[in-house]
């Protein structure tokens, strides 16, 4: 697997907190068979999650190096998870916040509780500038777990769509579970990520890919959610849904 949303750099989210919670969370990926990671923090305009990329860059070199200590072989990148902001396009072109990978894509968070109105023409700035949206866990958005064909509007707009596999396992509720295996069966899931934030929460990656498979009745395309797809991303490949 190729993970790429979660939140295990140290000191700067809701997510690990030390470089040894970071270490703890790499030693279970790579138990698990997770080869490269890229690495999302929150980035929320006006609160304390705008770390910029300068920083996110020097800590990225002190875990790289860490890892090397430990011999854990995982390859990581950087990125962000970012909250949708007017402002979002310039943002982007001042440096403040990181596509994945360097690449294309950026994972692109929404409102939990109510729709964002202006969330489309954020979306046409940024599909103008070249960069595909990736909207993070949408089985989670109560508007979309209220009606689930909400999601095609995003479709539409050129985004492509991220669960979180522990979604799978009801993590966030019957509903986004609900959700979420609905949206595979649709063929409107892209990527299948862990979203992980502590070294509580154990990659479960053989059994999401079990589940998926029921879901998708294909391994080629269990496949694209956990590997190639998140690959294309790294290479900076188009994914097409």
């Amino acid at each position: 697997m190729i993970d790429i949303h979660c939140h295990l750099m140290p000191a700067v989210d809701d997510g690990a907190k030390t470089l040894e919670d970071s270490l703890k969370i790499f030693r279970s990926a790579t138990n698990a068979g997770i080869t490269d990671i890229i690495l999302t923090p929150h980035y929320i305009k006006g609160t304390d999650y705008e770390f910029n990329n300068r920083s996110k860059n020097q800590i990225i070199e002190i875990l790289k190096e860490a890892l090397r200590r430990e011999n854990i072989k995982i390859k990581i990148y950087t990125g962000n998870e970012v909250y949708i902001d007017q402002k979002l396009p310039e943002m982007i072109k001042k440096g403040k916040v990181a596509t994945l990978a360097n690449s294309r894509y950026l994972l692109l968070e929404l409102p939990i509780n109510s729709e964002d109105n202006s969330a489309g023409n954020v979306i046409f700035e940024l599909k103008s500038m070249g960069i595909t949206p990736i909207i993070a866990h949408p089985e989670r958005y109560e508007y979309i777990k209220a009606h689930p064909e909400r999601v095609k509007r995003y479709l539409e707009l050129g985004c492509l769509l991220q669960g979180d596999y522990h979604s799978l396992f009801g993590k966030y509720g019957r509903k986004a579970q609900k959700t979420l295996k609905m949206l595979i069966k649709r063929g409107q899931i892209s990527f299948l990520a862990s979203d992980t934030h502590k070294a509580s929460q154990a990659y479960r990656l053989a059994e999401a890919e079990k589940v998926a498979l029921k879901l998708t009745k294909s391994r080629e395309k269990t496949e694209d959610l956990f590997y190639k797809n998140p690959m294309k991303i790294i290479k900076d490949k188009e994914v097409k849904l």
